[in-house]
């Protein structure tokens, strides 16, 4: 990476991750940032510059390794929100944000939290979970699969887990966190989309023993977007120097196909879903 990047870009950058914008207005501070960075879409006849949460998730670490530090946690008061009011104006910059310590969950749930209705979840907090009495973890990528889970043609032997969101932000930091608290017996199998993203998630997940995938047929390539997949290049370039072991299979159907499926296909079209090992 270049040093043409400025304090003025990393100031921009800066207010983008603060204030959880998807979009700015392509100016000539941005194109810069995107001519270096290479992320974010270029939309509406090239007057502005979208990002998809990964896409804010990338752009955050790229600028960390850049100029050293986090620049969304650089100087920011320590706490949640409601302890950071007391010392500053605006709250929201509190490291600690509202889903930090929690989880979606639904499924098998660990005692003494109720037995739900399979189209029911919960968001719990971390600390009300005995992690010694989950047996097993399906993470799954999408809110609306997740809260479709129940009708998936997943494998038998997934029906007892605690079925986990993996989210966005909050929830995806509370997800990890919970990831990483795990018990070592506790079997976690990942549920994403089939594309770099998706594998980009299982892979660099706390853990992850399993990746729940599709069987592929014609039906299901033929709803596959190559624009998508070729817009995740920053995955497929970590995928392609990442140790995979069991999932190298996995990846290198992936290039040879170059689509992306998303699990809302897979559903439509009642696909059948295979578990495969990482080890």
């Amino acid at each position: 990476m270049s040093d043409t990047l400025t304090l003025k870009h990393r100031n921009a950058i800066h207010k983008l991750l603060r204030e959880r914008g998807d979009k700015v207005a392509l100016n000539a501070t941005w194109q810069q940032i995107h001519r270096e960075l290479e992320v974010g879409e270029i939309r509406d006849n090239a007057r502005s510059l979208h990002f998809e949460s990964r896409e804010l998730d990338a752009l955050r670490q790229l600028a960390k390794k850049h100029w050293g530090f986090d620049l969304l946690a650089e100087a920011t008061p320590a706490g949640n929100r409601a302890q950071v009011a007391a010392v500053a104006i605006d709250e929201k910059i509190a490291r600690q944000r509202p889903d930090d310590a929690f989880v979606l969950v639904k499924g098998r749930l660990p005692s003494p939290l109720p037995v739900l209705n399979s189209e029911l979840s919960l968001r719990v907090p971390l600390a009300s979970l005995d992690l010694e009495s989950i047996g097993q973890i399906v993470l799954v990528e999408n809110l609306d699969s997740f809260d479709d889970w129940h009708t998936y043609p997943a494998p038998a032997e997934l029906a007892d887990s605690l079925v986990l969101y993996r989210g966005h932000g909050g929830l995806a930091r509370g997800a990890r966190r919970l990831l990483a608290a795990l018990p070592e017996t506790v079997r976690v199998t990942v549920f994403p989309d089939w594309d770099p993203a998706g594998l980009f998630i299982a892979q660099t997940l706390p853990c992850a023993d399993v990746l729940l995938a599709p069987e592929l047929d014609e039906a299901l390539l033929a709803l596959g977007s190559r624009k998508h997949f070729d817009r995740q290049h920053l995955a497929a370039r970590h995928l392609d120097s990442a140790g995979l072991g069991g999932w190298q299979g996995v990846w290198e159907a992936m290039k040879a196909h170059r689509v992306s499926l998303k699990q809302q296909h897979m559903l439509a079209l009642g696909t059948v879903l295979r578990q495969v090992p990482r080890r």
